[in-house]
């Protein structure tokens, strides 16, 4: 199998492996750069529900305008302008997740901070993912849908680092909506969105215990950025280990 052709099988597995831990369900979607030509092209799939992706249904966008490559391609997805613009903007972004977890959205309408709690998601960091509020940026009338490139550009700043020599910041929340997350490869995107996504559900475990998300925030004891960057360090080499149990689960259940 060529480099193309294992690039379509490995994104429409990840599209089916987000389905399967609940990520995703009919809606969301992941992405990545068209290995033929990564800065001027991205693959995503049709519009189709995630779980149902194959490899014949992953097509070629452009990135400066998030249309197809092939005018007599299939229709989108909506919001895929989320993709396009953030790897318009974030050259070391090689893979997207947009997504609407009931276990994320919480995160994006309370005053709790989303950051690492534990090693496996020590990518989030020690600081809290930033929220992206559409009515602050286009006003109250809205269907909180990124719709076009404009909304795209406006989401994508938001993944800008506090610091210019850092990576493109790994998630960020939107506001009655979900979130949307990138990776610098595509194995890394679904390890990152599966570990997010258990990340929340510890906090969310932690107010309860707590008594509450204002308890929880004054009482956890958040990963340091120093842990945080260790960590990571160790759990680099591990996610094709994830990969592959994540993919035979699917095989499992054919």
């Amino acid at each position: 199998m060529d480099g193309y052709a294992q690039c379509l099988e490995d994104l429409s597995l990840a599209s089916r492996i987000l389905a399967q831990h609940g990520i995703v369900d009919g809606f969301g979607h992941i992405s990545c750069r068209d290995p033929r030509s990564p800065k001027d092209q991205y693959l995503l799939a049709r519009n189709l529900a995630p779980a149902l992706v194959g490899p014949e249904d992953i097509v070629a966008w452009r990135i400066s305008d998030a249309e197809p490559v092939d005018p007599k391609s299939p229709r989108g997805f909506l919001e895929r302008c989320i993709h396009s613009e953030i790897y318009r903007q974030f050259e070391d972004v090689e893979a997207v997740v947009h997504f609407h977890s009931p276990d994320i959205i919480p995160y994006g309408l309370m005053p709790i901070p989303l950051k690492a709690v534990f090693h496996m998601a020590s990518f989030l960091g020690a600081v809290a993912a930033p929220i992206f509020d559409i009515g602050d940026a286009f006003g109250p009338e809205t269907d909180m849908l990124i719709r076009n490139t404009t909304h795209g550009a406006a989401l994508a700043e938001a993944f800008t680092p506090p610091v210019p020599s850092a990576p493109t910041r790994p998630l960020v929340l939107m506001r009655g909506h979900g979130a949307t997350l990138t990776a610098p490869s595509l194995k890394l995107a679904v390890f990152r969105a599966i570990y997010t996504q258990t990340n929340a559900r510890i906090l969310t475990s932690l107010s309860t215990l707590a008594g509450g998300a204002q308890n929880a925030a004054q009482m956890t004891r958040f990963l340091t950025s120093e842990e945080c960057e260790a960590s990571m360090a160790a759990n680099a080499g591990q996610v094709a280990r994830s990969w592959d149990v994540w993919c035979r689960e699917l095989e499992k259940r054919r």
